[in-house]
């Protein structure tokens, strides 16, 4: 039995030794550096012309946005400066009541222009007042105290048929002129991916067919800018519909709720004041006929309404020509 093993075990190590000593048996380590090396080789080459093929991408998109920053953007980006610097003064301070009745007279009801309505806290600084301008809609007040048709603004609904109607949002403006920022290039500089490339490609196409127009449209036509901003009070504080902002003063709890507001009218084209304005509003509802509304979305969307109206009934007012100049009981009240 023993002297079996020995012989198995003989046989299969001659086995073994015969495999290692054929040309065939094993493959030499130079052989395997050299394949390593070749693959080594391809994936750099491939890596480089890659990137060389990213970096022409990236090239071509920059380029023609160039081409927009220098012909847009030369136009947008000062008109831009003008707004935000009007409404960070407003939010600085108030300095009374102001009608200029001559400038009155321009019918900018009827007029092309730009509208912004933020709290006063959200406009105190270039960064914040970018931030929530995006969330700034068209109201009812704008549905009320100008005279383009829209039904569905006079209804109450938050920015309804923003786009065709007058005003535009400030926000539109934004939107539209995204792809003239730095924040953009820089972005489009840091893309490592040719699929996210092909997104910014995307954008940019759809910036060239849609928004630069809208962007150019409003640069030429606009001819006022209206602003209102909204003085924080405490009885706002329990009034936001999102539960994320409980406890916090917002835009939609300011208007259920009698508050200062600051409302300004500039001409664009002259740059005259056209009006100052500092009045606070507050109306109610009753119902007339058919079932009460007891959904609290909805009636809080009808208080939005009624006061949002009853304040663009004060400032029409003030802005009559026909009306006495008369000191309103918070002219040259100062904001906390």
């Amino acid at each position: 039995m023993a002297e079996k093993r020995e012989l198995g075990l003989k046989a299969v190590h001659s086995a073994r030794a015969e495999r290692s000593k054929s040309k065939y048996g094993k493959i030499p380590s130079s052989a395997w550096l050299v394949a390593g090396g070749a693959v080594v080789v391809t994936l750099a080459l491939a890596y480089l012309l890659s990137d060389r093929t990213l970096s022409a991408e990236k090239d071509e998109i920059l380029s023609q946005q160039r081409a927009a920053v220098a012909t847009v953007g030369a136009e947008w980006f000062p008109l831009r400066d003008r707004i935000e610097k009007i409404t960070m003064e407003a939010a600085a301070r108030f300095e009374g009541d102001k009608v200029d009745f001559e400038a009155a007279k321009m019918d900018f009801r009827s007029s092309p222009g730009i509208y912004l309505r933020l709290r006063v806290e959200d406009a105190r600084n270039l960064e914040s007042l970018r931030t929530h301008a995006r969330d700034s809609v068209k109201d009812a007040f704008t549905g009320c105290l100008l005279r383009e048709p829209n039904a569905a603004l006079a209804r109450g609904e938050a920015d309804a048929g923003s786009a065709p109607e007058q005003p535009w949002n400030l926000k539109q403006a934004y939107t539209s002129t995204r792809i003239l920022t730095d924040d953009w290039t820089k972005e489009v500089k840091a893309s490592e991916d040719k699929n996210r490339l092909r997104v910014f490609q995307q954008q940019y196409d759809k910036a060239k067919r849609d928004e630069i127009p809208l962007a150019i449209d409003i640069i030429k036509r606009a001819q006022f800018f209206l602003l209102v901003l909204d003085e924080d009070v405490p009885e706002a504080r329990e009034l936001s519909q999102d539960p994320r902002d409980a406890g916090t003063i917002t835009e939609e709890g300011l208007q259920q709720v009698p508050h200062p507001a600051r409302v300004l009218l500039v001409n664009l084209r002259t740059g005259a004041e056209i009006a100052r304005l500092r009045k606070t509003a507050d109306a109610d509802f009753q119902f007339v006929g058919g079932a009460p509304v007891h959904d609290p979305e909805t009636r809080a969307a009808m208080k939005r309404q009624v006061n949002n109206c009853a304040l663009a009934q004060q400032v029409w007012s003030s802005l009559r020509p026909s009306a006495p100049v008369t000191d309103t009981p918070d002219a040259g009240a100062k904001a906390p």
